[in-house]
């Protein structure tokens, strides 16, 4: 009996021991439980985003200086064409008969010419026959003129009668007034010559006008063959078979378009950056894609002489994510910065478009119109120090890390920390830039465990 009572008092101290051992005892809720990450060493980056569509190098709407039905197409959205490849056709009935009409009236003009020219050589030769008559005319004026003087002479001595007088006069006013109708007839002949040169050039220039005007109906005939200017992909088609195509010149609006052809040779991204940005974005671009203004090329050049920067460092790369390909990043050029901002009434706020070439080796799989989130880099640290940007903490008016230590020993904690002032450099958002220390002597590297939550009781 008494034993009996020695283990139940035995017992009951040992339960007062645990729980006083239990009453002192402290354990974490798992909810306060801080979180920690480490130092790692890699890239920080500082983006400015914006956005715009994939866009090939230039579109080209196919249009055809023919009129006409088509009546072949060998195309539909999708193809691919090479420069020359036959696109369409359209009925060339209207063009042949433009063609038929052209050549008669070249054939009209070409006899018309022809006339002119027989007309001159008739006049040339009525100029030298009457300057012939004129010069048989003189001679006989002279001779006249002679008699005349003869008759009068002997009139005065009473030798020649007064009828043999006057016929000498009448004879000698009569050659007078026959070589001035000849001479007369001389200079209407030269007016005719005259005449006869101007209506060859008149009607040498029809002969050309109707020339030209003939090839430009065979080049009409001809283009009732519509074939690819260029290298393309044909984007869209705007006609079918039976449509009617109006030609594309001599008419407001510029005729009908036939297809779209885009060239994919190369690849670009019209961004919109807002202008709180666009100073950044062109202190990354490289120099020949900035405006064009004079002096500011140059004043780049000198102030990143000045400040012994690498002007081959501004290559202007940027990277490129669609929705289309979430999972996938692309790279791009920065290759031209628009000098005028516009206002973006959706916004109401100052944009600047730039454009990106895409130079990514996959960027043909990007479909065209996608829209596209361009990141510019405009600040970056690689393979420097970071840790989280949620590890930087602030403690007693200075920011540092918290690192994770052991428990002092003795404490009651169940979690050690020290908090060490640091210097930051940039920040993406995820990660920032660890430069270094206050104190020397602390050797932070990669693999150090730093806090990014501390307990409640310690969140500063």
């Amino acid at each position: 009996m008494k034993i009996r009572w020695i283990v139940v008092l035995g017992a009951v101290l040992i339960l007062i021991g645990g729980w006083q051992v239990l009453r002192n005892q402290r354990f974490p809720n798992p909810f306060d439980q801080p979180k920690v990450a480490e130092i790692t060493r890699g890239d920080v980056r500082v983006p400015i985003t914006a956005a715009g569509l994939i866009e090939p190098k230039q579109r080209i709407a196919v249009k055809s200086e023919a009129s006409g039905e088509v009546i072949e197409l060998n195309v539909e959205a999708g193809d691919f064409v090479r420069q020359g490849d036959v696109l369409a056709r359209l009925d060339p009935e209207d063009e042949q008969r433009n063609r038929d009409r052209a050549s008669e009236a070249l054939i009209r003009a070409n006899a018309q010419l022809e006339q002119s020219k027989v007309a001159l050589a008739d006049a040339e030769n009525s100029v030298l026959i009457r300057q012939s008559t004129v010069k048989e005319l003189e001679a006989q004026l002279e001779f006249l003129e002679q008699e005349f003087v003869h008759a009068e002479d002997e009139r005065q001595r009473g030798i020649q009668s007064e009828r043999g007088y006057v016929q000498a006069k009448t004879s000698r006013d009569r050659g007078k007034a026959q070589l001035d109708g000849a001479v007369a007839a001389v200079t209407a002949a030269q007016l005719a010559v005259d005449n006869a040169k101007v209506t060859i050039k008149i009607q040498g220039a029809l002969v050309n006008d109707s020339e030209k005007s003939l090839e430009d109906a065979d080049e009409r005939l001809r283009e009732t063959t519509i074939v690819a200017p260029i290298d393309g992909l044909v984007t869209e088609v705007s006609v079918q078979i039976g449509s009617l195509v109006q030609a594309g010149t001599g008419i407001v609006g510029g005729g009908t378009i036939l297809l779209t052809l885009a060239d994919v040779s190369k690849l670009k991204v019209l961004a919109r950056v807002d202008e709180a940005d666009i100073g950044r974005v062109r202190d990354i671009a490289p120099i020949d894609a900035l405006p064009q203004m004079p002096g500011y090329q140059e004043a780049i050049r000198r102030q990143r002489e000045k400040e012994s920067n690498d002007l081959a460092g501004r290559v202007g790369d940027v990277k490129l994510t669609v929705d289309a390909f979430p999972e996938n990043t692309y790279a791009g050029r920065i290759e031209r910065v628009e000098p005028q901002g516009r206002l973006n009434p959706g916004v109401a706020i100052i944009q600047f478009d730039v454009h990106v070439e895409v130079t990514d080796d996959d960027r043909y799989e990007l479909p065209l119109g996608t829209q596209a989130q361009v990141e510019f880099t405009v600040e970056s640290a690689l393979d420097t120090l970071r840790v989280p940007a949620e590890a930087v903490k602030s403690f007693q008016g200075q920011r540092g890390l918290w690192l994770k230590t052991n428990p002092p020993a003795g404490s009651k904690e169940f979690y050690g920390k020290q908090f060490v002032p640091c210097q930051f450099g940039i920040s993406d958002g995820a990660y920032t830039e660890l430069i270094r220390a206050n104190d020397d002597k602390i050797d932070l590297k990669p693999g150090v465990v730093v806090y990014t939550k501390l307990p409640p009781e310690d969140e500063s």
